[in-house]
């Protein structure tokens, strides 16, 4: 049982709460049974899984205290699990380009919602938010596993490429793949460089005494399954 809090492995995640550790050792945290679970399920194999005593789990245990104090949730975790980063190796025909997205919580949310509804990647633009960050592997609720996602260019993607707007107007129809939808962060929208790029616009209409806009992440929901029902599902026997 490790009973030092200068133990390595809960120094390092200590460290891996931070972006340039997580770059440097390629290998990110997740915490509690669900993320360990969808991890283990998706085959991959976890560098370390440090648990409580009375979990019940498999891994190296921990005395409480010092597993409440490795934590970075305010209510404590059974499980701790330290696993090896890993990105696509390219794009695939079908993409999701995210273009400035700093929010963690949102970046993670749409990694689990492109999972839920497409057979794509999730391109990383610059300025968009480390996918490996704690806030973004807990709102992906396992799909950091599971969700190809790359960091790349809008040059990397396939056309024709649609811009994704928040706000009123017409709604288009379903559209067909290849095809790669960008999305902007909620404050700046897609910039000048993507949208120059993009073919198409596609809005949500929105009703007139609503708010004014969408969260992202609603936004990549409904242009998901946009796509999604455009695109050909299993032939029927």
């Amino acid at each position: 049982m490790i009973t030092s809090p200068d133990n390595e492995k809960l120094k390092l995640i200590r460290k891996l709460r931070l972006k340039k550790h997580r770059e440097a050792t390629g290998l990110f945290v997740t915490e509690g049974e669900d993320l360990m679970r969808a991890g283990l399920e998706s085959g991959r194999v976890p560098k370390a899984l440090l648990v409580h005593p009375d979990s019940g789990i498999e891994g190296e245990q921990v005395e409480p205290e010092l597993l409440d104090r490795a934590s970075g949730l305010g209510s404590g975790t059974r499980v701790i699990g330290i696993w090896p980063v890993e990105w696509a190796s390219s794009a695939s025909d079908t993409c999701v380009f995210l273009d400035g997205l700093s929010d963690p919580g949102n970046v993670g949310t749409i990694l689990r919602t492109v999972d839920a509804l497409l057979d794509a990647t999730v391109v990383l633009g610059q300025g968009t938010a480390d996918p490996f960050s704690p806030g973004a592997v807990r709102a992906s609720m396992g799909s950091v596993f599971t969700q190809p996602f790359l960091r790349g260019a809008i040059d990397a993607t396939p056309e024709p490429r649609i811009a994704m707007v928040a706000e009123s107007g017409e709604r288009p129809s379903p559209h067909s793949v290849p095809v790669t939808l960008c999305l902007g962060s909620e404050r700046e929208g897609i910039s000048a460089s993507v949208l120059k790029n993009c073919s198409e616009s596609w809005t949500i209409p929105l009703r007139a005494a609503g708010p004014e806009s969408l969260n992202v992440a609603a936004a990549a929901a409904i242009a998901c399954e946009r796509i999604s029902s455009s695109s050909p599902g299993p032939e029927s026997s």
